[in-house]
């Protein structure tokens, strides 16, 4: 489904940059919406042609229910951060912003459902709530652009003094055109296993992380292969384990293995690589040994993981 509108905002800031300018100017936006059978995500795709400045374009999504904390894709973790903002005075030297940033989703629950924004490469996102009749609602701000004039100023009531260097940035009101891609997930929370349910391990995690890294089809010539119909590099059998690399070794005689937990409690995960290797050793990010691990019968190897922790496996002929 393609929705094409057009916003009518104004042109920037006013001269004296205490309002916004009368003048106006329209901003073209298609969004082709787009559902694959099989994939339980409703993958979005916009095109924003930007003719305005001093502004900021951002896409909510409201969930049909109240939330007072949201779970964001972070580093080597799932962040869940309160909604809102904390309590502040004239003493802060800058004033506390509600919005935070993300890797690859941020996720709203109340206990029996769950929204799931998912994105590619935007970073800052909000979850508000909105009083509204009948009840309590919670939105998912996804921002798509933040334009400014400037690395910093001095005149703002929200903060005293500079963040930076006063230099004057014409590249950053972005104009022109631009494209982006997010996607949303909706799970109901109630039907899934125990393991599944709560904060990590769930479905929406695996939509999102899948979306950041989409498939990609290579033309070849007719001919004869090895491998079966359908398989995976390696499999987990800990839902809280998420692999985060899969790659040949630096000096291209071995294959490497990484992934973390991303939950808090130390866990012990069964890698089983897609054919049997003879050695696995863990390694470190230089991927220099650390420990020498046994070999199952169908090649996998048992590790353990803190919470958090990243572990990295090396598989040899």
């Amino acid at each position: 489904m393609t929705v094409a509108l057009a916003l009518t905002v104004p042109a920037s800031l006013s001269a004296d940059r205490k309002s916004r300018s009368r003048e106006t100017v329209e901003l073209p936006i298609t969004t082709t919406i787009t559902l694959t059978h099989g994939v339980a995500r409703a993958d979005i795709h916009t095109r924003v042609g930007n003719r305005a400045k001093d502004h900021r374009l951002r896409v909510h999504f409201a969930a049909p229910f109240a939330a007072d904390s949201a779970n964001h894709d972070g580093h080597f973790e799932i962040i869940k951060r309160p909604i809102g903002i904390p309590p502040f005075d004239e003493t802060w030297v800058e004033q506390p912003r509600p919005e935070t940033h993300q890797r690859a989703f941020t996720s709203i629950s109340n206990g029996q459902n769950r929204l799931t924004v998912a994105n590619r490469g935007l970073p800052e996102v909000e979850a508000l709530q909105r009083n509204l009749a009948p009840n309590c609602k919670t939105e998912i701000a996804l921002t798509l652009l933040r334009c400014v004039g400037w690395l910093s100023r001095d005149d703002f009531s929200a903060r005293k003094g500079h963040a930076g260097p006063f230099l004057e940035t014409p590249d950053a009101q972005m104009i022109g055109e631009w494209e982006f891609d997010y996607s949303v997930i909706v799970e109901q929370v109630a039907n899934l296993l125990p393991q599944q349910a709560g904060q990590i391990g769930n479905l929406s995690c695996k939509h999102a992380w899948n979306f950041e890294t989409p498939l990609r089809a290579v033309s070849t010539s007719l001919h004869t292969g090895t491998l079966p119909a359908s398989g995976s590099f390696v499999r987990v059998d800990h839902p809280s384990f998420a692999v985060s690399a899969v790659k040949e070794t630096e000096d291209g005689h071995s294959w490497i293995v990484r992934g973390y937990n991303i939950g808090d409690e130390a866990i012990a995960v069964t890698l089983t690589p897609w054919r049997r290797f003879a050695q696995a050793r863990q390694v470190d990010m230089a991927e220099e040994t650390v420990a020498r691990l046994k070999v199952g019968k169908s090649g996998e190897v048992r590790i353990n993981a803190r919470g958090h922790e990243a572990v990295t496996v090396r598989f040899s002929a």
